[in-house]
């Protein structure tokens, strides 16, 4: 696959897409589920993670996605992130990645779950 080795390897380009992506109009939220008795939100991403262009795309459209949501969802809400990987071969390194990029990105880490479906 590819590797990641500096942590700053999408900083720039990551951070002037978000700013972008804050002022799109995304349309309606449409969760694939919500729990009323903690407030937080599902959703499923199913991207094609196969180069590092598209990864960074992802990363960039998950961070673009949350910060709307935040803006149109009850206050504190949190969000329960599941990118669906089956039948692709991505390894442990690119979902650490993902994981630490979300993590580290979004405003509100503690209230951002993130899982990857892999069967």
């Amino acid at each position: 696959m590819f590797g990641f080795n500096s942590p700053t390897f999408f900083a720039t380009e990551t951070l002037a897409a978000i700013i972008i992506m804050e002022t799109i109009d995304w349309g309606q939220i449409t969760p694939e589920g919500t729990d009323t008795n903690t407030n937080t939100f599902v959703y499923v991403y199913n991207h094609d993670l196969s180069s590092i262009e598209k990864v960074d795309r992802t990363i960039r459209f998950i961070l673009g996605r949350l910060i709307y949501y935040d803006n149109h969802l009850p206050k504190d809400s949190n969000h329960r992130i599941k990118i669906d990987i089956r039948g692709q071969q991505i390894n442990r390194e690119t979902c650490d990645f993902i994981f630490h990029e979300l993590k580290q990105k979004y405003p509100r880490p503690n209230s951002l779950e993130i899982e990857f479906i892999k069967i």
